[in-house]
């Protein structure tokens, strides 16, 4: 075998590696225990390792094919493993020069890089990890050098002497010892290096469907589900992908630590890349969007991630989008999942009550526009849900407001062809009435009732949820494209004040017609009193002392206090404008007239 290493063999080697990450993607799933119990280490990488397989491509020389590979890595990292392996593999190219082959001492030196560069990119790097064994193979290989042995010889030995590395994770970390795992990351790069190591030795010839072989018997007895639930001080794992040609990655780091931990930032030439565990990410974002131009971003949620990785506790899961408006503690306490939708700015992609705060969407609500999920997005979302639950109800905006509703039905297609799994509701409602939907849905969860019988409820319920909107700037809804330029233009100069209800089709029409906000309130309160209400909760926009006035209105027509008080979602207020405010009620169950003609 030739002593020295081809550009081709390189690049084959690292995809073939990459590819055994990959196909060991549930297995690196449900060992993860560090930093949080989340089940997604393998998930994360098999995400980064299949971009650097589908998107990387081999060049002429050795230093441009180990740039693609890393700007690529960078671009499709996910999580901190992601993001780690991104970095190691830009600390390759680093080192690398363009020459057509290399000797093994010099792709030792790229290890070493690699090491240095993913160490160096951790706020706190941590023993017992992933790191530990990135250190431990660019030792061995160095150390092996030292002798006089074949070529293969040195791979090797430098192999086996990180299978005993990767045993020590399983006792290091307090995480894993209680468990008596091995660590999920140095795990994955263990079988990134023992799939490098047979390219490299002629056992395998390239890049092909690889058969694996199994670590050990061990291992395989320790791998099951968790019953444990973690404390998670952090609750978004937040990740930025810009671009910049200014940077200095000391102050950016100096500047986020205090926002969370787990912090990483790894760079390919002017890529960069952020990940921290925060519970403010869009902080975040705008501290990154100070330095360049952001790409995309990502903000997951652990806490559910960690109860996707634990016990049944219900068996049937609610699912709704991010317009749905009721409160985030709720959510959380009854473990409804959210999907957030897009909200743009800029040419930014922000996720609806993620990375984006009220304020800066005021500031910026002249530039916004919504921006559909893409089926994949949805499947991404839905995947775990539909693998931990029995069954899923999904609720969702009204078809007639948004796309979200087909985007669902059509990822569905893919993940529940025969439906047995999933209900997929259509509200025809949004915001608030579309919130006490999910109320509804989660309470018979709880009261046990059978998901067909559930279903059933939900359908019949949702023509007694209702909404109306005190609109006060019409300007947003104006240029939101639902009516012409130069109607649009008429309504904002007579500073027309319409109250906005949705029709049996789940379509937007006008119950109100005003131009003053005294006369726009009373046909709020006059509606509202024309209602028989079962319950009620009250939205706003950036408008909480008029939401405490019409609270005290309701108690006094209804004798109800509302089940909450909320901020409307970022989505909703693009066309509700600000200062806008909605009173959300399920009507009493009778026969309503469902007028929806305009009082003046």
């Amino acid at each position: 075998m030739s002593s020295t290493i081809s550009n081709s063999l390189l690049y084959q080697a690292i995809l073939f590696g990459a590819d055994c990450v990959r196909e060991k993607k549930e297995e690196l799933n449900r060992i993860n225990v560090f930093p949080v119990v989340d089940n997604d280490t393998g998930s994360n990488l098999a995400h980064t390792m299949l971009h650097i397989i589908n998107q990387s491509k081999l060049h002429e020389w050795i230093r441009s094919t180990l740039r693609d590979i890393a700007h690529v890595a960078l671009i499709g990292a996910r999580g901190n493993s992601g993001a780690i392996f991104s970095q190691y593999l830009s600390g390759f190219y680093a080192r690398s020069l363009e020459k057509s082959e290399i000797a093994i001492h010099e792709l030792s030196q790229y290890f070493e890089e690699a090491y240095t560069r993913a160490y160096q990119a951790l706020e706190k790097p941590v023993e017992g990890t992933i790191l530990t064994l990135m250190r431990a193979w660019s030792a061995s290989l160095k150390e092996s050098l030292h002798e006089s042995k074949p070529f293969m010889d040195h791979f090797d030995a430098a192999l086996a002497n990180i299978k005993t590395s990767l045993e020590e994770t399983r006792t290091t970390l307090k995480e894993n010892r209680q468990l008596g795992v091995v660590d999920a990351g140095a795990l994955a790069f263990y079988y990134f290096i023992e799939g490098f190591v047979q390219v490299m030795t002629g056992r395998k010839s390239g890049f092909i469907q690889p058969e694996r072989t199994i670590l050990t018997a061990v291992l395989e007895d320790h791998i099951h589900h968790f019953a444990e639930t973690a404390e998670i001080p952090y609750r978004y794992c937040t990740e930025i992908l810009f671009e910049s040609d200014r940077i200095d990655i000391e102050v950016l780091k100096s500047t986020c630590k205090s926002l969370g931990d787990s912090l990483l930032i790894s760079s390919a030439d002017n890529l960069h890349r952020i990940h921290i565990h925060t519970n403010e990410p869009w902080k975040i974002v705008h501290l990154t969007a100070e330095y360049g131009q952001i790409i995309e971003q990502k903000a997951d949620d652990m806490v559910m991630q960690n109860l996707l990785a634990g016990p049944f506790e219900k068996k049937t899961a609610c699912v709704t989008d991010s317009i749905a408006d009721l409160p985030q503690s709720y959510l959380f306490e009854k473990q409804v999942h959210q999907i957030p939708l897009n909200v743009m700015i800029e040419d930014v992609t922000y996720l609806d009550k993620r990375t984006i705060d009220r304020s800066f969407l005021y500031d910026h609500l002249d530039q916004a526009s919504s921006a559909q999920l893409n089926v994949e997005q949805i499947i991404q979302f839905l995947e775990p849900i539909l693998a931990h639950y029995e069954n899923v109800v999904i609720l969702t905006v009204s078809s007639e407001m948004s796309g979200t509703h087909q985007r669902f039905k059509e990822a569905l297609k893919r993940l529940d062809p025969n439906g047995s799994k999933t209900a997929l509701i259509d509200t025809l409602v949004n915001s608030g009435a579309q919130g006490l939907l999910v109320r509804r849905a989660v309470q018979m969860i709880e009261d046990g009732l059978p998901f067909s019988q559930l279903v059933m409820r939900l359908e019949d319920l949702k023509r007694r949820a209702k909404i109306l909107v005190s609109v006060l700037d019409i300007e947003p809804m104006a240029r939101s494209g639902r009516v012409s330029e130069k109607i649009g233009d008429l309504l904002i100069k007579l500073k027309f004040k319409p109250l906005v209800t949705i029709d049996r089709q789940g379509k937007g029409t006008i119950r109100g017609i005003a131009f003053s906000d005294r006369k726009n309130w009373k046909n709020l309160i006059r509606a509202i009193r024309r209602k028989d209400i079962e319950e009620y909760s009250i939205v706003h926009a950036d408008s909480e002392e008029k939401a405490l006035q019409l609270k005290e209105e309701m108690i006094r027509m209804t004798g109800k206090e509302p089940l909450y008080i909320t901020d409307i979602s970022s989505v909703v207020t693009l066309f509700a404008g600000k200062g806008s405010i909605a009173a959300a009620f399920i009507e009493s169950d009778k026969k309503n007239e469902g007028d929806s003609s305009c009082n003046t």
